[in-house]
């Protein structure tokens, strides 16, 4: 039996998740020294809400691939956002699977596309500390 080829490969699920992983193995084999990126600011284009600095933001990008890849996630930082994520089902108003479903399918690349760009704009800007122009 043939699969069938997405018509948008460009919103297919599996595509997201390819180009954020390959965006975040990018990023670590250009940023040989991460500790370079310790106490550098966040611009707009790279600010994560838990992250300080630059480093912080890299070991972030770095823990959701993992996390992508093998499909597992430290039990704390399990129990910390799925209570965070049941709070916030609690209000509201969605009853069917299906629409639940597609909201939360939205969401997700959503946060693949915007954790890839962030990947890319921490690749760009080490490369600038470091002084290598693309």
């Amino acid at each position: 039996m043939q699969s069938v080829e997405p018509k948008h490969q460009k919103s297919c699920l599996t595509m997201a998740l390819a180009q954020y992983t390959s965006a975040v193995r990018n990023m670590e084999h250009t940023v040989m020294l991460p500790s370079l990126l310790r106490d550098v600011t966040l611009d707009e284009e790279s600010a994560m809400a838990d992250a300080k600095d630059l480093y912080e933001c890299y070991l972030m990008l770095k823990s959701i691939r993992n996390t992508v890849e093998s499909g597992l996630m430290p039990l704390d930082d399990w129990k910390t956002k799925s209570l965070h994520f049941t709070k916030e089902t609690q209000n509201s108003e969605i009853t069917d699977p299906e629409a639940i479903f597609y909201l939360h399918l939205k969401g997700l690349y959503s946060v693949l596309n915007n954790l890839t760009k962030k990947s890319q704009s921490l690749t760009k800007r080490y490369k600038d500390i470091i002084g290598l122009a693309n």
